[in-house]
């Protein structure tokens, strides 16, 4: 009786779910006919807004069915259609931007992808909705890409850049990665003055690491006195531990002007190969990026727009470089030492998915960066720990052990002359 019962349950469980499958399909289909229709009235309307409000609703709609169908056929397909949407859509100022990332990650997302694979998933009729939309991706993606294109052109970043390109003839091989190499150069030169001051301040704080050390050792506990020698010990020697923080902040805005002058020019950069990048081993293999939907990093990418894993390698080795060279506080050493290690893993995940121009500027920074570190700490007067100005400076009397000399004296003066006119 007891199994009779489960099994009439479990019969009903499947009743129910038959039922529901086909009716879930359909309201999946309705949902996507109702948002195609508001795009036909957004198509229909007079207005440019009119026309964004319906395109607006449009993109909230698609939006949704995408994000609730993720893995199925009804989500590509409205992930397709809002690409469209958004292509038309100028009530958004990166419309263009957005259908052309989104037509990317479709792209990304079935390149390489086997009828044989797509039948583990979909049926035989699925499958063939799928590859329609993936081949109008790809016609769809160049399209919007020459819009985007031109309208870049009027912006000056992008003037900028496009002159490097030209003055070498907009040579695919070489005319492309060298322009990144020039304006990279040119911005170093120009930041010059502050790295070297920020250079010149890890130098000094380096050198008297080893008087921070003795101080640490002569007055241990006393995190006063540790605090006055250590602020004595820079004034000495006339350092400012903040000086560094100042050309950082000041050279940030120089960089991601720069970040969004390579960004202007991307669609060209699909144009530009640089040594394996665009070689026999291009897309030899890649994966999706974790964390970045429908972004696909290649061991080697094709061109200069693509993700490029071996350029984010070199760029981690460059920054571990980097970070080694600039750890300054002996106190604090295991966690510099931590920090030359997380550092590059952590920057690897924010710019495996950025496109391989990006990189290389970056890396060539980078470059020129601890190039010139290496030069400023190593090179020019040097302090030195063991001299009496710094013995002096680490053994004279803290400023409390003075006031309570002095009042003392005071007092046998004070005695002294009382005592004499008794």
């Amino acid at each position: 009786m007891k199994n009779a019962k489960i099994f009439i349950i479990i019969a009903a469980i499947a009743a129910l779910f038959t039922v529901s499958v086909p009716s879930f399909a359909a309201k999946v289909d309705e949902d996507l006919k109702a948002a195609a229709k508001i795009v036909a009235k957004g198509d229909a309307a007079k207005s440019s807004e009119e026309k964004n409000e319906y395109y607006k609703d449009a993109v909230g709609k698609y939006g949704k069915i995408m994000r609730a169908h993720k893995k199925s056929v009804a989500g590509l397909e409205a992930k397709f259609a809002l690409s469209e949407v958004y292509e038309k859509y100028t009530g958004d100022k990166n419309h263009l931007q957005r259908s052309y990332d989104n037509y990317k990650q479709i792209e990304n997302l079935y390149y390489g992808v086997s009828d044989a694979q797509l039948k583990e998933t979909f049926s035989d009729d699925e499958v063939a909705r799928v590859r329609k939309i993936v081949s109008e991706t790809e016609k769809r993606k160049a399209a919007v890409a020459v819009k985007i294109d031109e309208k870049n052109r009027g912006n000056i970043l992008y003037r900028i850049m496009d002159t490097f390109v030209q003055l070498t003839g907009a040579k695919p091989a070489f005319s492309y990665w060298f322009a990144i190499v020039l304006v990279t150069v040119f911005v170093k030169i120009v930041i010059s003055p502050l790295t070297k001051a920020q250079f010149k301040t890890m130098k000094q704080m380096q050198e008297i690491s080893p008087l921070l050390k003795e101080v640490q050792k002569k007055y241990e506990g006393d995190q006063q006195a540790i605090g006055e020698k250590t602020m004595e010990l820079y004034k000495k020697y006339n350092i400012n531990p903040f000086a560094s923080c100042l050309p950082i902040l000041i050279q940030m805005p120089i960089l991601w002007v720069l970040y969004y002058m390579i960004k202007c020019y991307e669609m060209q950069f699909e144009k530009g190969t640089f040594l394996w990048i665009g070689s026999a081993m291009s897309h030899a293999s890649g994966f999706l990026a974790p964390m970045m939907e429908g972004t696909r990093v290649w061991f080697s990418a094709k061109n200069l727009a693509e993700p490029d894993l071996i350029l984010v390698v070199l760029y981690l080795i460059s920054m571990y470089v980097s970070t080694k060279m600039s750890a300054v506080d002996p106190t604090q050493a295991d966690q510099q030492k931590m920090m030359s290690v997380l550092m590059p893993i952590m920057f690897a995940f924010i710019f495996i998915g950025f496109p391989a121009a990006f990189l290389l500027y970056w890396l060539i920074f980078n470059v020129l960066n601890t190039v010139q570190q290496y030069y400023i700490i190593n090179g020019g007067t040097k302090i030195d720990p063991k001299s009496a100005e710094a013995a002096a400076v680490i053994n004279a009397p803290l400023e409390g052990d003075k006031d309570k000399g002095e009042n003392k004296k005071d007092g046998k003066n004070k005695n002294g002359k009382n005592g004499k006119k008794k």
